[in-house]
């Protein structure tokens, strides 16, 4: 099989992207779980609460970490070449 990818300058700037896309990715998936956690209480006729900051604070440090590791990750162990 050919691989027909353009290769990174550098393990540091492919390692930069990933994490970025990581990121992005992650971020969007704690807006998706913000929304829910917004509409809610609004269907529900629920207070909203401190817990639900809490829950979307703990979404949004979740994402960090991914993406921090996904850069690691790289850094570290770099892409399989086929």
């Amino acid at each position: 099989m050919v691989n027909n990818l353009p290769t990174p300058a550098d393990a540091g700037t492919d390692a930069r992207n990933r994490a970025w896309r990581t990121l992005v990715q992650s971020l969007g998936v704690d807006i998706g779980a913000a929304v829910v956690l917004a509409v809610t209480p609004l269907l529900a006729n629920i207070e909203w609460k401190q817990s639900y900051w809490i829950a979307v604070a703990l979404l949004a440090a979740r994402s960090a970490v991914t993406a921090l590791v996904s850069w690691v990750a790289r850094r570290v162990v770099p892409p399989a070449t086929s």
